[in-house]
């Protein structure tokens, strides 16, 4: 097929790397524009400049040459251009006849090309993909829309591109924009105090950009884009400052302003990994750690879009006013670079709205505490949770449900020891009956958690403390999966997978199907 390169899939998604040529265009556009551009629009540039080159190297070898039909005659001498040889030309040192039955008479022509004499058919009066259709001029050969060449490839070489700017110091990037530092208005010391005041005014933020702007009295001669880039890029390497508003908006807020759970990870949520062998989980377990949906579980894969859920709230996260940002809720919250994000949780029945934080990296949501404890939702309680009319807005519920008395589960201490009792309690919600752990001793299960941290009590430890605790609750002489997890973490953040390892693996634990446990004390004391 006749084509320049630069429309080749090939060219694009395999050959096409970012060059020191392909800078300067770049460079020269920021220069006329003057203000911050998208990966998008400097892609474009990128390509238009390719196909610029290309189609100047190819007029210069179409130049006083002739482009090579099967249907033209060539005399010794000519200069041919071969577009289908990606535009190589050569010079035509012979020619004779030649015949076969299906074309008859035509003429070959060695032609020296590299070095090499080829040789081609001449004046050949046959129909032929190579001769250009209707006279059609050279030229129109190289002709090449930029904006339909970025339609299909664009989004692959943008990517390309990125990388490559990345790697040049005279360029920035803040979320998909980039400018470059000789253009940069200057925020100095004093803007960046003026920032914090305005911030702290407003209760810490969040404000954008634009409405700090205004109280920084940059000359008015800077585009406004370019003040707007210059603030966020100086507030970022600020750390009194923290974007926290979706990807797509950027929103400043003062970090020491944050809440405490957000600036410093509630104590309770705090995972120490423990290594265990994953292999000992059977497909049952695999499943209910599937169900169970901890936030810490590894190899749990999220829904592929934002779907309605439903957790049950465990003591770490009850404890905290928090939730957990697990594989099923990953997907509801909108996508952001900053380790911390604001949103707005709505109680779906009431309509009551919420702050919330988003902490990534420690994976939870803060910001539910009051809301947890004006509901009275238990340790198992079902909670709702939606994608809300607008990034940034969560939908969060309860299974409401009229005040009934309810035996669950308390735990308590004696002796420094964790013990569990059960009692009849008003429950307003729905719940998941195995999972109901709760305790009327909060400040006592917290000093038997710090011993417990303090002294580094293994996860075998716990177990042997906790499991036949609870198999002292019931008549069956056994206790589910499920409450040990749940109870467990009154002592130790742990999520299912070390936990049901560890069951396995240790023959203190007997397995009686269906996630029921009993506990051998003699095993215990001779392991």
């Amino acid at each position: 097929m006749i084509q320049p390169q630069t429309q080749t899939r090939d060219y694009w998604l395999a050959k096409f790397a970012i060059t020191d040529s392909d800078i300067e265009p770049i460079y020269n556009h920021f220069l006329e524009a003057e203000r911050p551009l998208p990966i998008e629009d400097i892609t474009k540039i990128v390509m238009a400049h390719r196909v610029a080159e290309e189609k100047q190297e190819l007029k210069r070898r179409l130049s006083g040459r002739k482009v090579y039909q099967p249907q033209q005659s060539y005399a010794v001498g000519d200069e041919i251009v071969f577009p289908a040889l990606k535009f190589n030309y050569g010079r035509v040192v012979e020619s004779r006849s030649g015949f076969n039955p299906q074309d008859g008479q035509f003429t070959v022509i060695g032609v020296e090309l590299n070095g090499k004499v080829r040789e081609f058919a001449a004046a050949l009066n046959v129909e032929h993909k190579l001769n250009l259709d209707d006279g059609t001029a050279a030229e129109q050969l190289i002709d090449v829309d930029v904006e339909e060449l970025f339609a299909q490839y664009g989004t692959a070489v943008a990517e390309k591109v990125a990388a490559g700017l990345e790697q040049r110091s005279e360029f920035l990037r803040l979320a998909q924009e980039w400018f470059i530092k000789g253009l940069m208005a200057e925020i100095n010391i004093g803007h960046l105090h003026l920032a914090e005041a305005v911030l702290e005014v407003s209760n810490g933020g969040p404000l954008p950009p634009e409405e700090i702007l205004v109280h920084l009295d940059l000359p008015d001669n800077i585009n406004a884009d370019v003040q707007r880039f210059s603030l966020n890029h100086a507030l970022m390497q600020d750390n009194r400052f923290e974007e926290v508003a979706p990807k797509g908006k950027v929103a400043w807020f003062l970090q020491r302003m944050e809440p405490e759970g957000v600036r410093q990870t509630p104590e309770r949520l705090l995972y120490e990994p423990i290594s265990y062998d994953r292999r000992l989980l059977t497909t049952e377990m695999l499943m209910l750690e599937q169900e169970l949906d901890d936030e810490w579980s590894v190899e749990l894969k999220p829904p592929v879009k934002a779907e309605p859920t439903i957790l049950s709230l465990s003591y770490p996260h009850r404890w905290a006013g928090t939730l957990p940002l697990s594989s099923r809720i990953v997907p509801l919250v909108p996508p952001s670079r900053s380790p911390r994000q604001q949103i707005h949780l709505v109680d779906d029945e009431t309509g009551e709205e919420m702050i919330g934080w988003i902490v990534q990296y420690q994976r939870y949501i803060h910001g539910l505490a009051d809301w947890y404890n004006q509901h009275q939702i238990p340790v198992g309680g079902f909670i709702t949770l939606k994608p809300g009319p607008e990034p940034g807005v969560l939908l969060i519920g309860y299974d409401r449900r009229r005040n009934q008395k309810e035996w669950v589960r308390l735990a308590t201490v004696v002796e420094n020891r964790i013990r569990f009792e059960l009692e009849r309690r008003l429950i307003s919600c729905g719940y998941d009956d195995l999972l109901v752990v709760g305790t009327d001793y909060v400040a006592a299960i917290d000093a038997l958690w710090r011993r417990a941290t303090e002294h580094k009590r293994s996860l075998t430890s716990l177990l042997i403390e906790v499991v036949p605790e609870l198999i002292n609750l019931g008549t069956q002489n056994s206790v589910h999966v499920k409450t040990i997890y749940s109870a467990l973490n009154m002592l130790r953040r742990v999520p299912p997978g070390p936990i049901f390892a560890e069951l396995v693996r240790h023959p203190a634990f007997k397995p009686l199907g269906d996630y029921y446990w009993q506990f051998d004390a003699a095993a215990s004391r001779s392991s």
